[in-house]
This record gives structure tokens, C-alpha cells and sequence, in this order.
């Protein structure tokens, strides 16, 4: 497969993800071993599988039978659903919190106020039906990429720069931004499941 057909954006160099000698130098991607590798492999096609993409699922059955099923086969466990990053209101409700670990989400857990957890969350998540685009409108509604935008400022500011990472889906195509990119609306990682499905 070519995987620059199945990546795009500009948040990582596009060396850093295709040489051995750069991502594969890290200390987390050489704990990883062949074997560990085919099984994760195998669990995502399993899911991908069994989800009935040509229904054209809503984005309930994409969070919960796909989506959500994709995290926790990536040993993303701990989190917790709809935590509210407004003071007042519900206008900025991101469908994700993700933790590091168990520990951290026990100590979000023991947090009254909501949008204070997210101060020890790693990753926030929002998810979007089966292809639904992510950087433009539809059914007069804001795109889903300024939606993740706000949510990371409001993140950025709330927690003084702790909560910086953002995860938005729709199945798949799946976007990883950072707040403190460059550009950080054009400054993301973009991988489509669909076409590696396709193409390997």
C-alpha cells in the first residue's frame, strides 16, 4: 500500500511517518513487535467487518459499533462520554474524554465540575455519522473540523495548555489535531481506514 494515499495533512513530517529511521527510532514504536502488530491489525479489520458501513449508519451506530469498538482495541479504556467543556449550557459537549490510565480517569471521576476533568484527559473525541464530511457544512450545520477547532481552543484555555489533543471521526476517516500546531486547522494527521481497507 502507498501510504500517502492513506494519510494526508500536515501535523507530522511525512518522513517521520514513512522511515524506519525516524518513528520507528521511537522507544514506544520499537516495544511494538511484529506479532503485537498483526493482532492489532486483525481486531480493526474485525470491527471494520462486522459494521454495516453500507446501510449508511447514524452517528449513534458509528460511535457506538464502530467507533468507540476501534478505541478500546487500541487500549484506550478509560474514558468517559459527553463531559461538559461550557460553564454554562451545553453548547461545547465533545462526545470523548480519553485517559492515559485508569488512575487518571479515577482522579477525574472524583472531580464534581466536568469541564475540570478535562485538566487530566489526554485526548478528547468527536464523532461523526459514516462518511459524513469532516471540514465542510452539512444539513446547515457548522463543519465538524470547526466544531474540534472551538473545542480545542476552549480545552487550550480551560486548562491552561494541559488538554491539547483531539481526535474527530467519522468512521472512517479519522483526524488527530494538536493545538499547538502551526496552522491547526490545516496542521493534522488525516488517516482513512477505507482506502487501507481497499488497498491492502
Amino acid at each position: 500500500m502507498n501510504i500517502d494515499n492513506a494519510i494526508r495533512g500536515s501535523l507530522f513530517a511525512p518522513d517521520f511517518l514513512t522511515e524506519p529511521e525516524s518513528i520507528g527510532e521511537l522507544p514506544e514504536w520499537e516495544d511494538l513487535d511484529a506479532a503485537t502488530l498483526d493482532k492489532v491489525e486483525g481486531r480493526l479489520r474485525s470491527i471494520f467487518e462486522a459494521f454495516p458501513h453500507e446501510s449508511t449508519p447514524n452517528e449513534s451506530q458509528t460511535e457506538d459499533d464502530l467507533i468507540w469498538k476501534i478505541l478500546y482495541s487500541l487500549d484506550w479504556t478509560a474514558h468517559l462520554r459527553q463531559q461538559n467543556l461550557s460553564g454554562v449550557g451545553r453548547t461545547d459537549v465533545p462526545d470523548g474524554l480519553l485517559f492515559i490510565d485508569d488512575a487518571a480517569k479515577a482522579r477525574a471521576d472524583s472531580m464534581r465540575e466536568e469541564r475540570a476533568k478535562y485538566a487530566i484527559g489526554a485526548v478528547m473525541v468527536e464523532s461523526k455519522r459514516w462518511l459524513r464530511p469532516l471540514g465542510r457544512t452539512s444539513d446547515r450545520t457548522v463543519a465538524p473540523s470547526t466544531q474540534m477547532l472551538r473545542y480545542l481552543r476552549r480545552a487550550d484555555d480551560l486548562t491552561e495548555g494541559r488538554m491539547r489533543w483531539g481526535i474527530l471521526t467519522n468512521g472512517a476517516h479519522w483526524r488527530l489535531y494538536y493545538q499547538g500546531a502551526g496552522s491547526v486547522s490545516e496542521g493534522f494527521l488525516e488517516v482513512d481506514l477505507v482506502y487501507s481497507r481497499i488497498n491492502t
